[in-house]
């Protein structure tokens, strides 16, 4: 019986927690209309938090597509035993 050797692989681990900050971000969903405070000159506007959080969870996406993308074609180059 050939013997399996365990192998880290950190694109994965990365991937599993991107898709994990998206769940978060979907979660806690922000969206402008919820302000109910009247907005201060020298605060963040509720616009510019939500137009952030949505850069962010793009980017999170991409982390985790291009992980799990460079994990699973890494792991088919590799000669089989």
């Amino acid at each position: 019986m050939a013997k399996r050797e365990i192998s880290n692989n950190s694109l994965a681990m990365i991937a599993t927690v991107a898709l994990v900050g998206i769940l978060a971000s979907a979660i806690g969903f922000f969206s402008p209309d919820y302000c109910t405070v009247p907005q201060q000159d020298d605060w963040t506007s509720c616009e510019a938090i939500a137009q952030q959080r949505n850069i962010g969870s793009i980017v999170i996406f991409a982390a985790c597509v291009i992980g799990f993308a460079l994990s699973i074609t890494k792991r088919r180059k590799q000669p089989r035993d």
